[in-house]
């Protein structure tokens, strides 16, 4: 075994020390799954989560109070969303 390979090993163990025993039923399923896999010859792999915020724009916390503000702007436009969507569309 190489040496990266021993230390995930450790952490791995270290990790499974510190968890409630209700909880090693969880894992070994989980290393059953990963090891039917590896026997199947399917490759397993992680996928590094890219860091910062989930989201590509910028948002602003805005308090609710400003929903009221915001209420009432539209039009009545009726209760039928396809018929008000293509109304919008007719005259493009």
């Amino acid at each position: 075994m190489d040496v990266v390979a021993e230390q995930v090993q450790n952490r791995i163990l270290s990790l499974l020390d510190k968890l409630p025993p209700e909880s090693l039923a969880v894992v070994e399923q989980f290393v059953q799954f990963v090891y039917e896999l590896a026997q199947k010859g399917q490759v397993v792999e992680t996928v590094a989560k890219p860091q910062g915020a989930p989201y590509l724009y910028p948002t602003v916390p805005v308090p609710a109070s400003t929903l009221r503000s915001l209420s009432g702007i539209m039009p009545p436009v009726g209760g039928d969303a396809l018929a008000d969507t293509e109304a919008l569309y007719e005259d493009v």
